[in-house]
């Protein structure tokens, strides 16, 4: 059959071979072939969408731009796609708003409904320029690359901070469930309760609670609320010391993309009489188009956490630690460096000058990772499943 496929691609046209090729995933082969083309025929619309959108597929982003706003200026509708994802990415809300104008009004001349990618795209943009009026102004002093399957275990909590819990524990401490399936949970250091999530069956996560009985036992597990999930899933709690503030992560109909960190607030009421306020985005640099999770703030050494996705190393994810602050400052909107500070291009971009953040995290770590208490060798390796 790929004597077949090769053979048909070579007796069809220049464009009809690429988008065979395109479609196969041989970009290379695409770029190849389409070069020549477009050098020829410098205004051909699919030429350039081939070419621009294989360049772009082998990310070679600069040197898309140029062939796919040409294949945009010709109405091709998906070059406007990938240029609006482009915008996204380079968190350039204007530029994306822009090309998803050009993008619909391809749609509307060849008759073709917006999709469902469209309309995604659509609140993206929206949602990030909302975000980028109110970056907050925080220091970064850290960031680790670690093995996506045991990030938790770089969270140098303090004991005051409570443990996070590798996802077998819950099972372990009987509270039943898939350890498969389990997020990392969290225990505040008063041992009351046990948070975690687990999945559904239609495959979606949703936070659980339990508390844990004086004699060490585990209550009956209780769904928090459903409305967390806000259409997703809902992962990573982390519960603040004052019992109210709970930090996770889902990713709803209010994420940029991916997982994002959202906080909300609950009721003093006990169990399953506790009520959830409406979760609220905690915003960028903290979250991104990408998965960001695992938000942990450590009052006693004065040190936050979260983890994220967004450099797209395989296998790996980056661990934040920051400054948290007590009232929130956002980076002024006219800030030339607003973007970069907003998806955290450099992290020295959030820190003040003369200011020794190497001697900052070696006073302010506690001795010890409260979380290695609760693992064990024997502990099944945490797959991250951010789907």
């Amino acid at each position: 059959s790929l004597m077949v496929s090769a053979a048909s691609v070579a007796s069809a046209g220049p464009i009809d071979q690429a988008r065979q090729l395109y479609n196969d995933g041989d970009y290379e082969a695409v770029v190849e072939k389409m070069r020549p083309v477009v050098k020829r025929s410098p205004r051909d619309g699919n030429a350039n969408y081939f070419l621009g959108a294989s360049l772009y597929a082998l990310g070679q982003l600069d040197e898309a731009v140029k062939p796919l706003e040409t294949a945009e200026g010709r109405g091709v509708a998906d070059a406007a796609r990938i240029l609006a994802i482009m915008a996204l990415d380079r968190y350039d809300a204007s530029d994306a708003s822009k090309h998803i104008d050009a993008w619909a009004a391809a749609l509307t001349k060849s008759k073709k409904p917006k999709s469902e990618e469209f309309e995604f795209i659509s609140r993206r943009a929206i949602q990030l320029g909302n975000m980028l009026d109110r970056v907050e102004c925080i220091e970064v002093i850290d960031s680790i690359n670690v093995d996506s399957a045991t990030f938790f275990e770089v969270y140098r909590l303090s004991s005051a901070a409570g443990s996070l819990l590798p996802p077998d524990a819950v099972s372990r401490l009987g509270a039943g469930g898939d350890a498969n399936e389990l997020s990392v949970a969290y225990m505040p250091e008063n041992r009351s309760e046990l948070l975690w999530a687990a999945a559904d069956t239609s495959g979606c996560f949703n936070l659980y609670g339990a508390d844990i009985l004086d004699d060490g036992s585990i209550d009956h597990s209780t769904i928090l609320d459903d409305a967390l999930r806000e259409g997703g899933s809902a992962q990573f709690p982390f519960l603040m010391p004052d019992g109210v503030t709970l930090y996770f992560a889902n990713n709803g109909e209010n994420s940029l993309g991916g997982y994002d960190i959202f906080m909300t607030r609950r009721s003093d009421g006990d169990g399953e009489g506790k009520e959830y306020f409406q979760p609220q985005n905690v915003g960028m640099p903290y979250n991104s188009p990408y998965n960001d999770f695992m938000m942990a703030i450590d009052e006693a050494s004065g040190l936050g956490w979260w983890a994220t996705d967004r450099n797209q190393i395989p296998g790996k994810v980056t661990v934040y630690v920051f400054i948290p602050s007590q009232m929130r400052v956002n980076v002024e909107p006219d800030n030339p460096n607003l973007a970069d500070i907003a998806r955290l291009s450099s992290i020295a971009l959030t820190q003040k000058e003369g200011v020794d953040y190497a001697e900052m995290l070696r006073t302010h770590l506690p001795g010890r990772n409260d979380a290695g208490v609760t693992q064990s060798a024997s502990s099944p390796a945490f797959a991250l499943d951010m789907g």
